[in-house]
């Protein structure tokens, strides 16, 4: 029987990645995976919506999530949309083997190959202490604000430094270049990580652990969803999770090192959608 895969995705403005997403899945289907999606979509202005329902159907679900503008901030609309999406496949039954959450904006760039897919499942059902496996990502590994590991103690106020360092440009890339790309660089690693919590792009879960764990947290305005999600499985399980090298995606460039004017370039390039479809 082949393995059962949901994707439990969120999706907004993604109009010039979603199409990848959706040959992701049939490259999945062709190698013997039995895969389905729930995605959420919030309010895009790009014809995202459009594009998913011209999917819908067996395999894929579209979940209205326009609710997550109600949050009052970002962490917290997240939070909501990744719950929502947790509560439709508890909805749905436990009737998959593994459940993958995973951004559809530009780490949909280079996914994962279906063989990399199967590599970390052999990881699942060989360890089990294991309740996930995360991907890393080339040049470096880059979502910190998800990633909590022994030895990374500054972790846990990451977000909060991150967002008074935003008020000042200069200040803003100054951070990044002295604490951002210098942990990357030092998490990036060839060798399996074991961690508490990791997302970056793409994370592996065993359904039954998944289906035990919550994104809403009281603490949920100033720490990232995956970490309260993971570390509440973690908690319930009592297992970890492991950062894996061979399955691989592509950091956003909006992430990873850049000289001043490139990296500004790059977050207001991608809050222009509706520049970049003119374009």
């Amino acid at each position: 029987m082949p393995d059962r895969i949901l994707f439990l995705c969120l999706a907004r403005d993604c109009a010039e990645t979603i199409p990848l997403f959706f040959a992701f899945l049939k490259g999945l289907e062709a190698h013997g995976f039995n895969c389905t999606a729930i995605i959420g979509e919030n309010g895009s202005s790009d014809g995202t919506r459009s594009l998913i329902e011209q999917e819908t159907g067996s395999r894929i679900t579209l979940l209205d999530t326009v609710f997550m503008r109600e949050g009052g901030n970002r962490l917290i609309n997240m939070a909501m949309g990744r719950q929502a999406l947790l509560n439709a496949a508890i909805a749905r039954g436990n009737s998959e083997d593994y459940i993958c959450v995973m951004d559809l904006d530009n780490v949909m760039a280079t996914s994962p190959t279906p063989s990399a897919v199967r590599s970390a499942i052999e990881r699942l059902q060989a360890d089990g202490t294991l309740f996930a496996i995360g991907a890393t990502s080339f040049p470096v590994y880059y979502d910190l604000l998800s990633l909590r590991i022994e030895g990374f103690d500054f972790l846990s106020n990451l977000n909060a430094e991150i967002q008074d360092a935003k008020k000042r440009p200069i200040s803003y890339y100054c951070f990044h270049r002295k604490y951002i790309y210098k942990n990357q660089r030092l998490m990036t690693s060839a060798a399996p990580v074991l961690c508490a919590s990791s997302f970056n792009g793409f994370c592996l879960y065993v359904a039954k652990d998944y289906l035990r764990g919550s994104y809403r947290s009281p603490d949920e305005a100033n720490v990232c969803e995956h970490v309260n999600f993971n570390l509440s499985i973690g908690t319930a399980t009592g297992k970890k999770m492991l950062i894996a090298p061979e399955l691989t995606i592509q950091a956003p460039a909006d992430h990873i090192f850049a000289g001043f004017f490139r990296f500004w370039f790059d977050r207001i390039w991608k809050r222009l959608p509706r520049v970049r479809k003119k374009l």
